[in-house]
């Protein structure tokens, strides 16, 4: 039997699979543990015991998702999603009308719905979509009041239109705007589902008007002249002048109401803006039968489509009847939907505007367009960079211009295949400079990356060395950026994946959060009033059935004091008077065995009353000042190592082997316990001979050593953790290990 001593110096290789239990040949195997829960890696090495949780007050019933709405860096709001009704957080408060009584805004989305609801974020507003309602948008007219509804498109956006020459329509009534109308069509082309929707009719040709021409006499009020594709009727009588009418609104003279050098005129008619070759509807009403509607006319329907029947007509692309766009993205200053393989930009500049013509037919680079992805599968996602990324069940597509030194426009825009791994329906993150999104079946997170040597996003697995982490799928992704760069998935079990993203690191390592006394269902960052740091806000469901909405406390530095440790789940934390006892208002814990940390020492052995009162022993409060006290659900902090590989020339994997003692270095510790996997923990931070007995145990930094009580075995593993309310930082770790020949 020899004694050897190994090392770990780093723990940001995170919680690796059990299958690299055997490749102590990878260089992530020396960083990486077995498992990692509630210890966070971080950048520089060290692992973490991460904050507690801060209750902040009950969810709503049924309350499914959270998400966030920020109007700028200092108005950051967390969104509530139940049945019908959405409920605000900021500044760490839920928004009220009154005390104790939730602001609230009906929308028509389920809770089921909530997670496919895509949102963009412009200023004020949230642009919503999803593919059982109306695109909506969601605007924040005060910092404490909100307001929902239906996206107030103009000018469309519409279908193909219609080529069957034998399904006509005209139009009886009057077609100017506001005009009630009457649509008849020879075949059932309307349905139900229709009304509510656009519907444009354009005229089969202008042969039923005369050209205006310059310099034509006799011209009387009422006549009516088309011109540069548009029709104007004549305000005044005389002879036209020479400046043709091209104006798309109001009255203008073609002339100058004068006589020409020759006492010949005067010269100039006015003409006012009719209608051109595109009208456009609203339908209101749909008969029986669908061969007939009724509408309001939006935008001037042409003259000739009430004695003249045309093919030239298309419904609206959104409507109960065509289907709403599941996904919505702002890029290149258009507003963006996607509904099933299409693509659908509104004007540039212009958000709720769909015009895909001016007046005279022709097109225009600025206008909204509508493209056509060549894939089988719908678009789940999409998010930006040099140039749009979406997402399909069987491939991720990058969507450009054709002529990079051009605006993206309906004739300058393609749409290449980048990678074809596939995604879930769960919205990506852009983070810094890539893109995090999940594949198909939930179980990977893949980071897309533009790789210039090749010309294409890559799309690298994350989740390579730890397939085991995203057990119970991926629903949901949040990153917080302040004061750490940690990557948040909400997993289909209720736990939640970090990840520190360090791309320049190259951080591989994941762990886990398991909540203390509940499932997470959903998860959101924010930033906190100050605008300097992130707060991550989760959506916990209780044992009990009851759903309550909690805050992650502040990351500590090293340097706060003890006193202001927050590691409960669940938690409540607040000021108590000199020699205060008795407590009330944990009905949330009511029933519970509680972790409770007054003025930084630990008091074990303390139960919650039905009615959400406790009480601390008088020996373990300070009599002579007031002091801070947390109260809240005790969660444990773990990390047990990978099987050691020793150092030597002979591989040490698998043969008979003890952990003897065990050295840590710590920074602001204490309240951890280690020991051998399988075998009996030991408080590894004692107090010291000199420190006070009736004062917490101080916080340890340095190395300490601390023999271990195991047995033999081939796995060598060791045990770090932390289940009382305190801070744990793991630097290193130095075992000492008897090995058999």
């Amino acid at each position: 039997m020899t004694l050897q001593r190994a090392i770990a110096t780093s723990f940001n290789g995170g919680e690796l699979s059990p299958r690299m239990g055997g490749r102590v040949d990878t260089a992530i195997y020396q960083v990486g543990v077995a498992e990692a829960e509630n210890f966070i890696p971080t950048v520089e090495g060290a692992i973490v015991k991460r904050p507690g949780f801060e209750t902040i007050v009950a969810a709503r019933a049924g309350a499914s998702w959270l998400t966030q709405f920020r109007f700028n860096l200092l108005q950051d709001y967390v969104i509530e999603w139940s049945d019908g009704i959405l409920r605000f957080y900021t500044n760490g408060v839920q928004i009220e009308t009154a005390p104790g009584v939730p602001y609230e805004v009906a929308v028509p989305y389920t809770a089921a719905e909530a997670p496919f609801v895509s949102f963009q974020q412009s200023f004020d507003r949230l642009y919503l979509d999803h593919p059982n309602h109306p695109p909506a948008r969601l605007t924040r007219t005060s910092a404490t009041t909100f307001v929902y509804d239906v996206a107030p498109f103009t000018n469309g956006p519409f279908a193909d239109a219609n080529t069957d020459e034998s399904k006509t329509v005209t139009v009886t009534g009057a077609t100017a705007v506001g005009s009630v109308v009457t649509i008849d069509a020879v075949s059932a082309i309307f349905q139900a589902g229709h009304v509510g929707a656009p519907f444009r009719i354009e005229a089969a040709d202008f042969s039923t008007i005369p050209a205006w021409e310059a310099q034509t006499k006799d011209i009387a009020v009422g006549m009516i002249r088309r011109s540069d594709g548009k029709a104007y009727t004549a305000a005044t009588g005389g002879i036209t002048g020479t400046v043709q009418p091209i104006h798309t609104s109001g009255t203008e003279w073609d002339g100058q109401n004068l006589k020409d050098a020759n006492d010949k005129g005067p010269f100039g008619v006015q003409w006012t803006y009719r209608h051109d070759r595109f009208g456009m509807v609203k339908i209101t009403a749909v008969a029986p039968g669908g061969m007939s509607a009724t509408a309001t006319v939006t935008r001037a329907v042409p003259d000739s489509v009430r004695s003249v029947a045309t093919v030239r007509c298309a419904h609206g692309a959104f409507s109960a009847a065509a289907g709403w766009p599941s996904v919505v993205r702002a890029w290149k200053s258009r507003l963006c939907h996607f509904k099933d393989r299409d693509l659908l930009a509104s004007v540039s500049g212009d958000f709720l505007n769909h015009q895909t013509f001016i007046s005279s037919d022709t097109l225009a680079a600025d206008l909204a367009f509508r493209r056509q992805l060549s894939t089988e599968d719908p678009v789940l996602w999409a998010i930006d960079d040099r140039r749009m990324i979406v997402g399909t069940a069987s491939r991720e597509i990058a969507i450009g211009a054709i002529n990079q030194a051009q605006a993206v426009s309906g004739d300058n825009i393609e749409a290449v295949p980048q990678s074809f791994y596939g995604s879930e329906r769960v919205f990506p993150l852009q983070i810094g400079t890539t893109g995090i999104f999940v594949q198909r079946a939930g179980r990977k997170l893949r980071q897309a990356e533009y790789d210039f040597a090749r010309d294409r996003y890559q799309a690298a697995n994350m989740t390579v060395w730890c397939r085991h982490i995203t057990q119970g799928g991926i629903r949901q992704l949040a990153f917080q950026k302040e004061p750490e760069e940690l990557l948040i998935g909400v997993r289909g079990d209720g736990q939640l994946l970090v990840h520190p993203h360090a791309p320049e690191q190259e951080i591989k390592g994941f762990a886990r959060i398991r909540h203390g006394g509940g499932t997470i269902l959903s998860a959101a960052c924010v930033a906190d009033a100050t605008g300097t740091q992130d707060e991550l806000w989760v959506l916990v469901e209780h044992a009990d059935g009851s759903r309550w909405v909690e805050r992650m406390a502040r990351w500590r530095d090293d340097d706060d004091p003890i006193e202001d440790a927050f590691f409960v789940d669940s938690g409540l934390t607040f000021m108590a008077a000199a020699g205060q006892t008795h407590f009330t208002g944990a009905v949330h814990l009511a029933g519970q065995a509680v972790a409770v940390l007054a003025a930084g020492g630990v008091v074990p052995g303390v139960m919650v009353r039905g009615d959400g009162s406790f009480d601390l022993p008088s020996t373990a409060v300070p009599s002579d000042r007031a002091y801070r006290i947390t109260v809240g659900r005790p969660y444990t902090a773990r990390v047990v190592t990978l099987r050691p590989q020793l150092p030597g020339s002979q591989p040490t994997q698998g043969v008979r082997q003890r952990l003897v003692k065990m050295v840590l270095r710590l920074i602001a510790t204490t309240g951890i316990k280690i020991g051998a996997i399988g075998g009996k923990l030991d408080n590894l931070v004692d107090r010291a001979s000199s420190d006070h007995m009736d004062a917490p145990v101080p916080l340890f930094t340095g190395d300490t050593e601390r023999a271990v009580s195991g047995g033999w075995d081939r796995n060598g593993q060791a045990v770090f953790e932390s289940s009382v309310p305190l801070p744990a930082v793991v630097v290193a770790a130095m075992p000492t290990l008897a090995v058999t020949s």
